[in-house]
Protein backbone atom coordinates (compact mmCIF):
# COMPACT_ATOMS: atom_id res chain seq x y z
CA UNK A 1 0.00 0.00 0.00
CA UNK A 2 2.86 2.38 -0.72
CA UNK A 3 1.91 5.76 -2.03
CA UNK A 4 3.69 8.43 -4.02
CA UNK A 5 2.76 11.93 -5.06
CA UNK A 6 1.13 11.81 -8.48
CA UNK A 7 2.64 14.39 -10.81
CA UNK A 8 -0.57 14.58 -12.82
CA UNK A 9 -3.06 14.80 -9.96
CA UNK A 10 -0.95 16.53 -7.34
CA UNK A 11 -1.77 14.24 -4.43
CA UNK A 12 -0.86 10.83 -3.02
CA UNK A 13 -1.88 7.73 -4.99
CA UNK A 14 -1.26 4.02 -4.61
CA UNK A 15 0.45 1.82 -7.17
CA UNK A 16 -2.91 0.15 -7.74
CA UNK A 17 -4.40 3.46 -8.84
CA UNK A 18 -1.57 3.91 -11.37
CA UNK A 19 -2.28 0.44 -12.74
CA UNK A 20 -6.01 1.00 -13.10
CA UNK A 21 -6.67 4.76 -13.04
CA UNK A 22 -10.11 4.03 -11.64
CA UNK A 23 -10.93 1.38 -14.24
CA UNK A 24 -9.01 2.69 -17.24
CA UNK A 25 -5.68 1.47 -18.57
CA UNK A 26 -2.20 1.89 -17.12
CA UNK A 27 -0.93 5.38 -16.60
CA UNK A 28 1.68 6.19 -19.23
CA UNK A 29 3.96 7.54 -16.47
CA UNK A 30 3.85 4.45 -14.24
CA UNK A 31 7.48 3.51 -14.88
CA UNK A 32 8.77 7.07 -14.52
CA UNK A 33 7.02 7.51 -11.20
CA UNK A 34 7.66 4.16 -9.53
CA UNK A 35 11.11 3.02 -10.71
CA UNK A 36 12.83 4.44 -7.62
CA UNK A 37 10.43 2.76 -5.21
CA UNK A 38 10.72 -0.83 -6.52
CA UNK A 39 11.47 -2.81 -9.67
CA UNK A 40 8.36 -1.74 -11.55
CA UNK A 41 9.73 -3.15 -14.83
CA UNK A 42 9.87 -6.67 -13.37
CA UNK A 43 6.40 -6.33 -11.87
CA UNK A 44 4.85 -5.17 -15.13
CA UNK A 45 6.68 -7.84 -17.11
CA UNK A 46 5.31 -10.51 -14.76
CA UNK A 47 1.72 -9.21 -14.69
CA UNK A 48 1.06 -7.82 -18.17
CA UNK A 49 0.59 -9.50 -21.50
CA UNK A 50 3.31 -8.76 -24.10
CA UNK A 51 0.84 -6.62 -26.09
CA UNK A 52 0.10 -4.49 -23.04
CA UNK A 53 3.82 -4.00 -22.37
CA UNK A 54 4.36 -2.96 -25.97
CA UNK A 55 1.44 -0.53 -25.84
CA UNK A 56 2.80 0.96 -22.60
CA UNK A 57 6.27 1.33 -24.11
CA UNK A 58 4.85 3.09 -27.16
CA UNK A 59 2.69 5.48 -25.14
CA UNK A 60 4.04 8.90 -24.50
CA UNK A 61 2.81 10.83 -21.54
CA UNK A 62 1.27 14.07 -22.72
CA UNK A 63 2.95 17.19 -21.43
CA UNK A 64 0.88 18.88 -18.75
CA UNK A 65 0.40 22.02 -20.87
CA UNK A 66 -0.99 19.98 -23.77
CA UNK A 67 -3.38 18.20 -21.43
CA UNK A 68 -4.56 21.54 -20.02
CA UNK A 69 -5.12 22.99 -23.49
CA UNK A 70 -7.10 19.91 -24.52
CA UNK A 71 -9.23 20.15 -21.37
CA UNK A 72 -9.92 23.83 -22.02
CA UNK A 73 -10.90 23.12 -25.63
CA UNK A 74 -13.21 20.32 -24.51
CA UNK A 75 -14.81 22.57 -21.90
CA UNK A 76 -15.42 25.22 -24.56
CA UNK A 77 -17.06 22.67 -26.83
CA UNK A 78 -19.19 21.37 -23.97
CA UNK A 79 -20.27 24.92 -23.11
CA UNK A 80 -21.16 25.64 -26.74
CA UNK A 81 -18.55 28.36 -27.06
CA UNK A 82 -16.33 28.68 -30.07
CA UNK A 83 -12.75 29.81 -29.96
CA UNK A 84 -12.53 33.50 -30.90
CA UNK A 85 -10.97 34.23 -34.27
CA UNK A 86 -7.60 35.92 -34.26
CA UNK A 87 -7.94 39.16 -36.22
Amino acid sequence: QRTIRCRRLGHQVTFRYCRTQEGASLCARIVDCWWEVFDVHAFLKEHLAPEELERLASQEAKPKMLTLVQLIEQARKDAGQERPNDT
